[in-house]
């Protein structure tokens, strides 16, 4: 007996079979299409292409599956290899821009702009907001790479493809890290349109058993059980409030605790009430698996949310909480993140130079 499996079993990847004869259309990749329709196994576990009536042997099928493995090194170092190949800068600085923070990429100079759908290997963004592109450029003389657009479990993919381009930094030469996001204020204190430094996260995936980490690790991206109790660098949060005084901003920014939910749905007043209760002050749904991800390659991470909705604690209300409202609230508040980013990014290269 036979075990006929798609195609997307056998890679790991995400495709449907082209139609049967007699039934409809049905869209297929062109993953798909190239090797023609199924993949048959026999219990030894050898393969074969079922093409017009032919059976034709196919090499042994994969022992791990992609779709919960995550790429192998020499995949992520295919990525970093193209992107280093095509700009003479050699940051060792990353910055990651949540919904509507993009703009930061657009003041870097002499910038090489790399489409996500041009570099090979990686995932595209679907948020409106996201423009989708690896930026390299030189910030205030330093070299800095950002993505302008991130991608989120709730797009369909999985914790490790989310932080993918973190390992593709590490690999580019990348040590420190700028995580940002907007997310909505559970704290009553926090108003919309602050500024919360992250001094640490509650990990909500980690508890269901999902992780980008899940899976063979990798000694050559980091350790197994890698500590995340120190996962918000100490001294970049101190250096970052010393620049908000410095801007007099000490009245917008807060320090707190971010949990990342699933999405794409905004939570219930049940489930923000739980959250409080355990210390959340903040609510968003990316960051934490870049994070955990750029600990694990040994880089150190600063990351701040934006408020831009105050969570909806009452029940009975007409008050609804929306993507708009990010946008519009992350567009009013840009210039003071961008200065906020652009210090941390100098301050961050002298100290490195220095240390």
């Amino acid at each position: 007996m036979v075990q006929v499996v798609s195609v997307s079993q056998w890679l790991g990847v995400d495709t449907l079979l082209p139609p049967l004869p007699g039934h409809k259309h049905t869209r297929t990749s062109n993953m798909s299409s190239l090797l023609n329709n199924l993949i048959v196994t026999d219990p030894s576990g050898s393969s074969r292409k079922e093409s017009g009536g032919n059976l034709i042997h196919l090499q042994q099928r994969p022992t791990e599956d992609m779709a919960t493995q995550g790429y192998p090194y020499e995949v992520i170092q295919e990525s970093a290899e193209y992107l280093l190949s095509g700009t003479r800068h050699r940051p060792k600085i990353g910055v990651i821009c949540g919904s509507g923070l993009g703009g930061l990429a657009d003041q870097l100079d002499e910038r090489d702009v790399f489409p996500y759908e041009s570099i090979p290997n990686f995932p595209v963004s679907t948020v409106v907001g996201h423009a989708g592109r690896m930026v390299i450029g030189l910030l205030s003389g330093v070299p800095v790479m950002c993505m302008q657009g991130r991608f989120h479990a709730y797009e369909g993919y999985p914790l490790w493809k989310c932080a993918m381009p973190v390992r593709v930094m590490k690999l580019m030469g990348v040590e420190q890290i700028i995580v940002t996001n907007a997310a909505g204020g559970l704290n009553p204190g926090f108003k919309v349109g602050d500024i919360m430094i992250i001094k640490d996260h509650i990990n909500m995936q980690g508890f269901a058993g999902d992780s980008p980490l899940r899976g063979r690790n990798d000694e050559r991206f980091g350790p197994r059980f890698p500590a995340m109790n120190n996962a918000y660098d100490k001294n970049l949060r101190d250096m970052a409030k010393k620049i908000v005084a410095d801007m007099n901003l000490s009245d917008v920014v807060q320090e707190g605790v971010y949990v990342m939910l699933g999405g794409p749905t905004y939570e219930t007043v049940a489930e923000l009430k739980l959250l409080r209760v355990v210390g959340v002050d903040a609510v968003g749904m990316s960051t934490v698996p870049e994070v955990v991800v750029a600990r694990h390659c040994g880089m150190k991470v600063f990351a701040f949310s934006l408020i831009t909705n105050q969570c909806i604690m009452q029940y009975d209300t007409d008050a609804t909480a929306n993507h708009e409202e990010v946008i519009e609230v992350a567009d009013k508040r840009k210039k003071d993140l961008q200065e906020l980013a652009c210090r941390l990014i100098v301050k961050m290269a002298v100290v490195d130079q220095d240390g």
